[in-house]
């Protein structure tokens, strides 16, 4: 993984709402150039997730940085930097679509031909152009979710949060907006996507992250899904076991309380993760090549096994 400091920055950050857990003390970094996909069944928290990850909420205990920087502290950072596209995307129905790019545009503090540039260029770019002075009340859900698409797009910012992005999109449109984050991603910003769609995750995404019952249950790169090992140890073991397996490793993850997915380094022996272990005190109960897929590891957690938090 990159050493690059991380864009964005959640520690141990949660959310209690009426008394209720609603996210569990959550931590994560994301890097530029990262996409990180968001999974979760209906109330897994990834809304609230993402609200704390845009500094559309504050979280209850913990914090989320951005370069660093608490959101909590200095709100204005989260108006300036970073791009948020909601589930229902919010626009004013009295006004035309580049209307609510330009009213959009000085809120996030554009003006002159930096706003006009900006603004025209992702009307072509989400073919919007022949729409400009329709009304947002009079929109199709696609058409609504692409101008909601170019108000997070229209400050160039270094951290976009879309939760369900390719709602009403038709296949061309859903391409052409794949190709607009890759290019969003390849200059540097940090991208968070939510969607019930794994198809989408493994195409789009660099990484996954599985929410369930508030709590985080799994992060990897999606690049481990290949060529990676299932290493069970004893009750307890994993953080033991993975930093144990640290210098073996080019990234670990821990899967649930006793299990870890590990892709070796490249030159790395698989015959040398029992010896470590060993000479560590840390039992080696199984090593098996890890071969399910996204959708099984999905499944496994979402229908209720238990997975420690990584």
């Amino acid at each position: 993984m990159s050493s690059a400091p991380a864009r964005l920055a959640l520690h141990a950050a949660a959310r209690i709402r009426a008394g209720r857990t609603v996210l569990s003390p959550l931590t994560l970094g994301l890097r530029g150039g990262e996409v990180l996909g968001l999974l979760g069944v209906n109330g897994a928290g990834k809304s609230t997730a993402l609200m704390l990850m845009a500094g559309v909420l504050a979280p209850t205990a913990g914090r989320v940085e951005l370069d660093g920087v608490d959101l909590s502290e200095s709100p204005r950072r989260a108006r300036d930097h970073i791009g948020y596209l909601p589930e229902q995307a919010p626009l004013w129905p009295e006004l035309s679509v580049r209307e609510q790019l330009d009213a959009h545009g000085r809120l996030r503090g554009l003006r002159g031909t930096a706003l006009s540039a900006a603004r025209d260029a992702l009307l072509e770019r989400l073919d919007l152009a022949p729409l400009r002075w329709r009304l947002c009340g009079l929109l199709s859900l696609g058409q609504r979710q692409r101008v909601g698409l170019a108000c997070a797009l229209l400050h160039g910012p270094g951290l976009l949060v879309l939760d369900e992005p390719g709602n009403g999109l038709d296949p061309l449109q859903a391409e052409r907006l794949r190709a607009l984050l890759r290019a969003h991603a390849a200059d540097g910003a940090a991208i968070v996507i939510s969607t019930h769609l794994l198809a989408e995750v493994e195409t789009q995404c660099t990484r996954v992250a599985i929410l369930h019952e508030g709590a985080l249950r799994h992060d990897e790169p999606l690049h481990m899904r290949a060529d990676a090992w299932s290493v069970t140890v004893q009750p307890g073991g994993s953080e033991r076991a993975r930093a144990v397996l640290a210098p073996l490793a080019q990234a670990i993850a821990i899967e649930e309380d006793a299990r870890l997915r590990v892709r070796l380094r490249a030159g790395a022996d698989v015959a040398a993760i029992a010896p470590a272990l060993l000479a560590a005190g840390v039992a080696l109960h199984g090593l098996e090549p890890a071969a399910h897929t996204l959708a099984q590891t999905f499944a496994r957690i979402a229908g209720g096994a238990e997975a420690r938090a990584t």
